[in-house]
């Protein structure tokens, strides 16, 4: 599950709990400015696993597992813009350029200001998402019914593949 640094992210460990009830085992990989909004340490405590968010070092072994699906979470427009580039220049990105390429199912749930939706490259880059065949909710699809009500995580747990659940 990838996470970017936008409001949700601060309640992801809700669509952890929804995910893992569910019989799914998370890796989480934060975009380094989504690192800076978690609690890494209850995540990975959360999970049992350990949150990536660091390219490998010379002589590190290779993280090598395939993952069954991937979750974009809330999925930020700096995000969302330079993966439909192609451009792989954190973790993140890596993974998603990657498991694009293995035709992993993508979820992906776009969560932006106004002002940034509104540019041209995300509507676009968004429908070059869906026609590579991402699934890929309304934007700011998680954003609470009312305020101080929980995220919408529900939207992605719907969208997984029943051959998945």
């Amino acid at each position: 599950m990838v996470v970017c640094a936008a409001p949700p992210a601060a309640a992801v460990s809700d669509l952890v709990e929804l995910l893992m009830a569910a019989g799914w085992t998370v890796q989480v990989v934060p975009t380094a400015a989504a690192a800076e909004w978690l609690d890494l340490p209850m995540l990975e405590a959360l999970t049992g696993n350990p949150i990536v968010s660091r390219t490998r070092r010379p002589g590190e072994s290779r993280r090598e597992s395939r993952p069954d699906l991937v979750i974009v979470a809330p999925a930020s427009f700096n995000t969302i813009n330079k993966w439909v580039a192609g451009i792989n220049d954190n973790v993140a990105l890596s993974l998603l350029n990657t498991t694009f390429g293995l035709q992993v199912p993508t979820i992906i749930s776009p969560y932006a200001k106004a002002v940034l939706a509104a540019h041209p490259a995300f509507h676009r880059n968004l429908a070059l998402l869906a026609e590579w065949g991402a699934l890929v909710t309304e934007r700011d699809a998680l954003r609470p019914e009312r305020p101080a009500h929980p995220y919408q995580w529900n939207v992605i747990m719907d969208l997984i593949p029943a051959g998945l659940r």
